[in-house]
Order: structure tokens, then sequence, then C-alpha cells
């Protein structure tokens, strides 16, 4: 063991060994080692993102002569250490206390859908005139021309509903469009959600959002959310179920009626009831965080985000995703519209600028990474993320939640066929 190790402190501070900040130590530590000899400058940039530089070689020089892969050798290490391990623990527990910030991230709970998801996907592309198509599998998009006086229809269609996004001179509402504009919707669905969406209206103040957005200038708050309203009380959608899980409904407003009071700073969205139910098909976490993020790093957070719900997941707690797909989603230029083949201009660095400011912002609860030579192999690539245990817990539940609701379909499909005599 290494001899600047303070001395043994017994099985009180080997306690620490069952604690959750060693189980977040841990996983980090498996996260790194295989980075240590395959790709060192990956290795070393990962230290200091974790703050990872003093605890790596204590772990790395103890876990060489000792186990610790199960809760049954944990528990063991913990209630009876040696002298190496109560030294073990002590060092860690004194570098916890001393200078490890905790990443524990707080999530909010967002009332989400494939029709959310895809509104906002179409928000990102149409500054640049490009049509948003989304990577599953299974799902019709068509972009209609925009007719005489300017409107144009969007219609998606999956296995379960058809929707028509209906924009109203279009050019008009492109130009005056922001990204802040999804930012607000997605707030407005979480507190709606928080507040039991009390008659299908979000409330809240001026100063919540701005706390949540990192937004400094109250009045530049004011105008821009002004704005962002106009864009979701501007668009209209139709909706057609095909298997009943919502009212079908004809040409509404994505919201209703909103108001935005100057001085008390009260902020009032409404939604039919038909469609706030279609935009909350179901739940997932979305970090507090987020709201901080800037325009390209927020989209993509978003995106990754929602693809965190389903993924398959490796078994170090990540997925992955093309590159080419999140820059699709956040509105990136493709290589065909870059000029001059300006590349890492106009692709790379904002891509990669937008993954180093969530790394930042999300303190290593949202963990990317991608291995490319040139722009060829970084668009043929693919992401890997890691999430942090709050979402693979949350995602375990989602899982055991559906593997009992397929269990009572089928029992009762055999009691079904029981009384039928089949």
């Amino acid at each position: 063991m290494d001899q600047t190790l303070p001395k043994p402190a017994g099985a009180a501070g080997a306690r620490f060994l069952e604690s959750g900040q060693f189980q977040e130590m841990l996983q980090t530590y498996r996260r790194l080692k295989p980075l240590a000899e395959d790709k060192p400058r990956t290795f070393k940039r990962r230290l200091a993102e974790f703050d990872f530089q003093e605890i790596y070689p204590i772990m790395d020089e103890f876990l060489k002569t000792h186990t610790l892969d199960t809760a049954e050798d944990l528990a063991r290490a913990a209630a009876d250490p040696d002298e190496e391990t109560a030294a073990f623990a002590a060092a860690l527990l004194e570098i916890f206390q001393a200078n490890l910030t905790a990443r524990a991230t707080e999530y909010d709970i967002l009332g989400n859908s494939p029709a959310t998801y895809f509104i906002c996907g179409v928000w990102a592309n149409m500054k640049r005139g490009r049509e948003f198509h989304p990577a599953s599998n299974g799902i019709t998009v068509t972009y209609d021309q925009p007719d005489a006086y300017g409107n144009q229809n969007i219609r998606y269609r999956n296995k379960d509903y058809e929707m028509t996004l209906i924009f109203e001179t279009v050019k008009e509402y492109t130009r005056n469009l922001s990204w802040t504009a999804h930012r607000l919707l997605i707030y407005t669905l979480m507190r709606g959600n928080a507040q039991n969406w009390r008659n299908n209206t979000a409330v809240f103040n001026i100063t919540e959002y701005m706390e949540w957005a990192g937004l400094k200038s109250r009045d530049a708050a004011y105008r821009q959310l002004k704005k962002d309203v106009q864009s979701i009380t501007g668009m209209k959608l139709t909706a057609e179920s095909f298997k009943k899980y919502f009212e079908s409904f004809y040409t509404t407003h994505l919201a209703t009626e909103a108001s935005i009071k100057k001085y008390t700073g009260e902020v009032r969205i409404a939604f039919a009831e038909n469609v706030r139910h279609f935009l909350t098909q179901y739940y997932q976490l979305i970090p507090d965080w987020m709201g901080r993020l800037g325009e390209n790093a927020y989209r993509m957070a978003f995106y990754l985000y929602y693809r965190a719900r389903k993924a398959p997941m490796d078994e170090d707690g990540s997925f992955r995703v093309r590159v080419e797909d999140v820059i699709q989603y956040i509105g990136l230029p493709t290589k065909e519209e870059v000029k001059n083949r300006n590349y890492d201009e106009a692709i790379l660095r904002p891509f990669k600028k937008a993954m180093e400011e969530i790394r930042q912002i999300s303190g290593g609860s949202l963990d990317i990474e991608i291995d490319y030579d040139n722009i060829n192999t970084f668009l043929a690539g693919q992401l890997t993320v890691g999430i942090d245990d709050a979402m693979q817990d949350y995602r375990q539940k989602l899982d055991r939640a559906k593997a009992a609701k397929q269990l009572e379909a089928k029992k009762k499909r055999g009691k079904e066929d029981r009384e039928s005599g089949k």
C-alpha cells in the first residue's frame, strides 16, 4: 500500500466501503480502468473530469490484492477489516470529506411523448429550412410544400397514431422561432406535472424559470418568454389515435392560452386536455441542470435523455447513439451543407463544445465519449453515453413495471381462453 495512507481507522472507518459514495467511486474506477492502458490520453482527461487523480492510484493499488466485486465482499471487508483494508477506507473517506464534491444529480419528472420529441426536433431544423426525420424505424414523416398563403403542414405517423403540425405563415413563424421555445415547453410540462395539471395549466413565476435556466436579466427573460409563448401558442396540430391511447382531436393550438404578468412575474400556460394527454404519454427523468445549457448542448442533452429511457444498455451502464442522429436532432449542418469544407468550424467544434459543456455542468452524471480520426469517421461513429445510478435505477423500475404489465396481460388472456373453453 502507499505509505501516504493514514493510520488505520478500524471497523468504523471501514463502514465507508458500504456507502453510496464508495459505490460511486468503485463504479468510476471500473469505467476508468480499461482506459489506463488502451487510451492513455482519454484516461488522463477522464481523471481530471471526475476529480479522480488522488483516488485512482489508491484504488488501483489496493484492488490488485483485494476483491470487492460483490455486496458480500464489501460487507465482509467493512465488518472485519484487516489493517490494509482499514487504511484504504480511511484514505478514501478523508479524500471524500476534504476534496470530493458529490456528483449526485437531482431530477425532475417530465411528461413526454414521441410527439413532444418530434415537435422539438422540427423546431431545431426549421431555421435551416431542413426537414427533420426521426431515426426510429416505423415512423413516416411527410412535409407539404407551403400553400399560396404560406401555410405548411407536416405529418407524422407511427403505429399508434398520426399527427399533423400546422404552421400558419411558416416563414414568419420560423423567423421569430428561438431554441428557447423548446426549453420553455419542456419546463412548462415539468411544472404542470409537479402541480398535477390543475385545470390543465402550468403556473410559475419568472424568477423560478430564470433560476432553472440560469438567466440573470429579468427584463431580457421577460422579452424572451413573450416570444417563446407566441411560438408555443402559434403552432396548431391534429392527432388521430389508432389504439385509443388518447382521444383524437382536430385542429387545436399547441397551447390554448398563455399570459405573462410583467410586474408580478406570473406565467400561466394552459393546454386543451386532450392535447395535454397527447404531449405527456409517458414519464421520464430530466436533470435540473439541463436548463442552464446553451442551445446545442441543451438539445443534445434532451436527445440523449430521451434515448436513455429505452436504449439497450451495456454492463457498465452506458449506451450508444449514432453521431449523425444527434447532429440532425440538434440542427447542426450536414457535411453536404458545409461551405468550403470547413467541417471543423461548422460541425466538429460546436459538437465538441456541446459535449464539454454537458460534462462540466452535469458534474459527470452524463458521460459522453467518442473516438474518431477525421470528419468521415466522426460522422460514421457513435457516442458512448454513460448515465448515473439515479437514471439506471429509473430504467430498472420501468423494466420491472413493463414485465409486470406483460405478465398481467398474459394471465388475463389465459383466463379468457379458459372461460371460452379454448
